[in-house]
């Protein structure tokens, strides 16, 4: 029967052989969005139309059809409900506008409104805001990196594209700065680089790191996103929105909480698996084997999130 040098001695073979395959680095987290690119609606839109707002899971919103200028009236006799997003919205019935909402582009006059965009849908945003509360708890010691496509129409003028990430106390319907329960954390703000051509989307992104300890006020809120629209002329439009979480010890063979994962994390389970210490033990059986390596190699390889 082999000791426990021999098996140590093979855990280092096997483990640096994963480690330089998949290499070390931060491992980070998707965060989870819901309909992060505005596909899913509840009835597919016909070119050039767009949601008189959105209400979230079970709220129906007119459309208009006011593409690409110009005041449209607000139609509800095919009402929407898009769900993940949330900004103000107006009765049923109500000819009252909500300048954001999702739009399917169309060519205006032989030319596209927006090149670029995932898929047939984007977010439009003027005079309006637009949030969503994710469902993953803000954590302490994390990097948050949220990126998005940002585009101006080939037949507005200039802007910029403005987005934030923000924390959200739980039972907040309408999750926009401004609201109770809803705190700013970051600003991404960005103007399209000069070389940009007009109508062309492109990606932006930006981070946030939670302090090691989060202040009292922000314990057990939800990240957000919440997106700002133009001065109310140009329409901004939005696609594609991605979020990551790189965490520096919600990994448990991070043995040393750097957010690495690397040399130093197997001599330390090789310490612990020689010494038989339950750090070692990665599937909570009370014994020290290849079950154990095989959970250590396992967790290198998915980068552990």
């Amino acid at each position: 029967m082999r000791d426990v040098m021999q098996i140590r001695a093979e855990t280092i073979v096997v483990v640096s052989l994963v480690l330089s395959v998949v290499g070390s680095g931060v491992y980070a987290e998707p965060v989870p969005i819901v309909n992060p690119g505005f596909e899913t609606v509840s009835r597919e839109l016909e070119g050039g139309e767009q949601t008189n707002g959105i209400g979230g899971d079970g709220v129906l919103v007119g459309t208009r059809s006011s593409f690409p200028f110009g005041v449209g009236l607000v139609d509800w006799s095919n009402p929407v409900t898009v769900p993940g997003w949330r900004t103000w919205t107006v009765p049923f019935g109500s000819d009252g506008e909500v300048l954001a909402g999702v739009l399917r582009p169309t060519e205006v006059d032989g030319m596209p409104f927006v090149t670029g965009i995932e898929g047939e849908n984007a977010l439009a945003v003027q005079a309006a805001l637009v949030g969503q509360t994710t469902g993953a708890l803000l954590e302490p010691g994390t990097t948050y990196t949220l990126s998005f496509l940002g585009g101006i129409s080939q037949f507005d003028s200039e802007y910029f594209f403005s987005v934030t990430l923000t924390a959200v106390e739980d039972g907040v319907t309408l999750p926009l700065e401004g609201q109770p329960g809803v705190t700013r954390l970051a600003l991404g703000s960005f103007f399209p680089p000069s070389n940009m051509p007009d109508g062309v989307m492109r990606r932006y992104s930006f981070s946030y790191t939670t302090p090691d300890e989060l202040p009292a006020e922000l314990v057990g809120t939800r990240v957000g996103i919440h997106v700002f629209g133009s001065d109310g002329i140009p329409r901004v439009i939005y696609d594609d929105f991605m979020l990551s979480a790189e965490g520096l010890g919600g990994c448990v063979v991070d043995y040393n909480n750097d957010g690495q994962l690397d040399f130093l994390d197997i001599s330390a389970f090789i310490g612990f698996f020689g010494g038989q210490d339950p750090l070692a033990d990665l599937n909570d059986d009370g014994s020290y084997d290849f079950l154990d390596i095989s959970e250590f190699v396992r967790l290198l390889a998915a980068g552990c999130p």
